[in-house]
């Protein structure tokens, strides 16, 4: 393994990283210019050379993916700077709500955004400087070109509330895809580069400024294909530059080589047989949905990548619970219990350890597990647990895999004209960023057909999924979403034993496995609902659909009086395995043992509505 010492710096990554903790820089770095290597090596250097305290360090980021990356280059580098802890701005804005409250039980029904938006208030009343931690005396920032809406309000109002603390800020605006989440048009126009401006601003003496000038990540022509259009889309600013530079990214693209279409053997093969990691990027998540779909067809084991704000506790913290139910345990009673389900902890034991005690510490390096439960019920696990293990071969939207890189990048063009576009200044980064992903190779995909696709947030009964319909105003299938599986509970006519459910799920139940939901009975559980439906693993019930799903289903099929609803949804997989615990407002879910901790699986996909039962006979099968 290729350690952080063993990498030696360019001048400009070593000029960065020499610098004073109190120093306010700006770091410019393109797509694969070392980034993370430099970030990391700062840290050290704050830590072993400015002699900043490992408390005196916020480090935030966007996703999931990215902290736990850094945190693990953290842990191979050796030093105390390994217990730095990187978060995201989610992450962090939930532990600034409870610093100010420990006791506040309302989060779970507020969104992210409404969390952070909170937070940046919290930050303004002066809550982090009476906290145990204190006011940082550095903050280290990743990805700021995707700061847009209250996240960037958030970050103005950390970085202008702690006016003598140093920052170290590192972005690239030709990467910025993320003002899409800015509703306003307006607004939304005025977003891309509005942070590096509102810093230049408010530190116009102090701000320093450096530029990663050396790419470390591409490695062959068609890898390097766009680099050379990256600082022609940081000075972008109108749409008649944007139409040129997708006009040339358009060209540059069709001179790579085509990979052909999933319906090809050899394709298939290739992604099943191919050594490093493989990431096939579309433009939407139809795109997604519809291949993901395919793949499934062809038995090809790939991940679908999930949202920024998508949160799964890894699956042995269930097992470890069950395992060892309560009180305060040691490290040696903590690696004693995880041997037994070693296979599922993806990270190393003393990594998992100190991420887990961040949470639920208890004296005596002890692990609390009545902390480490309400830590799992209150969503505020370490970001580095919550990030799923990285599959050889992914499928997903250019804007979730920001900051990462595959060997392989295989894209699939859009099918609209130019004309068609929307925003072309967005699409020619949103191109640029899929087209500078590959370490190796990039090639182009056949577009699927999605005409059959469409998004239920559309609909006058508004619903944020996907559905399937073949015909107007029909709904033959519906999008799953990672938590519309939940624990099954027992009823008058059904008993659930959770302890055989638990063995069952975790013996029987694999990734890539067949599920569906089937109709418990005919009563709507409410007027917006439809009845129950037990979630099914080969004839096994393991669980039932969330309130959100039957909410969700009732608005797609329709029918203010219907009587009649669907026997079952089928075709579902399941994507991953996570430990979940009982949610306030949720299905009201039975306890295993005294914690409400269970493992779930997460499912994914488009799920096929079925209205009638299906019988084989010699001739086939018939449906009645």
């Amino acid at each position: 393994m290729t350690t952080e010492e063993s990498i030696s710096l360019t001048a400009s990554q070593q000029a960065v990283v020499d610098l004073p903790w109190h120093t306010k820089v700006l770091v410019n770095a393109a797509a694969g210019t070392g980034k993370t290597t430099t970030l990391v090596r700062r840290i050290e250097h704050l830590v072993q050379e400015e002699e900043l305290q490992v408390a005196d360090i916020l480090v935030l980021s966007f996703s999931r993916a990215a902290v736990r990356e850094l945190s693990e280059r953290l842990v191979q580098a050796g030093t105390v700077a390994r217990r730095v802890r990187a978060q995201t701005f989610d992450s962090w804005a939930t532990s600034v709500l409870y610093q100010e409250d420990p006791q506040r039980t309302d989060l779970s029904s507020v969104s992210y955004d409404q969390r952070i938006k909170m937070a940046a208030e919290v930050v303004e009343r002066g809550v982090v400087e009476e906290s145990e931690r204190g006011e940082p005396q550095h903050v280290v920032v990743d990805e700021i070109q995707d700061l847009v809406g209250v996240r960037r309000d958030l970050v103005e109002a950390v970085l202008d509330r702690f006016r003598h603390s140093g920052f170290t800020v590192v972005g690239d605006v030709a990467q910025s895809i993320y003002s899409f989440q800015v509703s306003d048009p307006v607004a939304r126009a005025g977003e891309t580069g509005r942070f590096f401006d509102w810093l230049r601003a408010s530190f116009p003496d102090e701000l320093v400024e450096h530029t990663l000038d050396v790419n470390f990540r591409a490695r062959t022509p068609e890898a390097r294909a766009a680099l050379g259009l990256g600082p022609r889309l940081q000075r972008m600013r109108t749409d008649a530059d944007a139409v040129d530079l997708l006009r040339e990214l358009s060209s540059l693209l069709s001179g790579v080589p085509s990979f052909g279409s999933l319906e090809d053997r050899f394709v298939q093969d290739s992604l099943r047989e191919a050594e490093g990691t493989t990431a096939i990027l579309c433009q939407d998540n139809a795109q997604v949905l519809a291949l993901s779909a395919e793949l499934d067809k062809h038995s090809i084991s790939h991940q679908v990548k999930r949202g920024a704000h998508d949160r799964a506790a890894p699956p042995w913290l269930a097992a470890l619970l069950e395992v060892v139910f309560d009180g305060k345990i040691t490290e040696r009673e903590f690696r004693d219990a995880t041997e037994r389900f070693e296979k599922t902890v993806s990270q190393p034991p003393a990594f998992a350890w100190r991420s887990l005690r961040r949470v639920a510490h208890a004296p005596g390096n002890r692990l609390d597990l009545f902390a480490l439960r309400r830590a799992i019920v209150e969503e505020r696990l370490p970001d580095d647990l919550t990030a799923l293990v990285a599959h050889r071969l992914t499928v997903s939207t250019v804007h979730r895999v920001k900051g990462m890189e595959f060997d392989r990048v295989l894209f699939v063009e859009g099918s609209r004209v130019l004309r068609d576009v929307d925003d072309v200044q967005a699409a020619a980064r949103l191109q640029y960023v899929a087209m500078t992903r590959p370490r190796l190779d990039l090639y182009r995909l056949d577009t699927p057909k999605t005409w059959m696709y469409r998004k239920a947030n559309l609909l006058p009964s508004r619903a944020e999924r996907w559905y399937l319909s073949y015909q107007k105003a029909q709904c033959n299938g519906i999008e799953v979403l990672d938590f519309d599986a939940v624990p099954a509970r027992s009823s008058d006519s059904i008993e659930v034993e959770p302890a055989a459910i638990q063995k069952y799920l975790r013996e029987q139940v694999s990734c890539g496995d067949l599920m569906e939901f089937r109709k418990l009975h005919d009563l709507p559980m409410a007027v917006d609902e439809t009845p129950e439906y037990g979630l099914f693993h080969d004839g096994v019930r393991v669980g039932e659909a969330s309130q959100q799903f039957r909410r969700d289903l009732r608005r797609l099929i329709g029918g203010r009086e219907r009587d009649v609803w669907p026997i079952s949804i089928e075709g579902m997989r399941v994507d991953a395995m996570h430990t979940t615990a009982r949610r306030a407002g949720a299905n009201a879910q039975p306890r295993l043992a005294e914690g409400d901790i269970w493992l779930m699986p997460r499912l994914g996909g488009i799920g096929r509505i079925i209205w009638c039962a299906r019988v084989e006979t010699r001739e086939g099968t018939i449906q009645q």
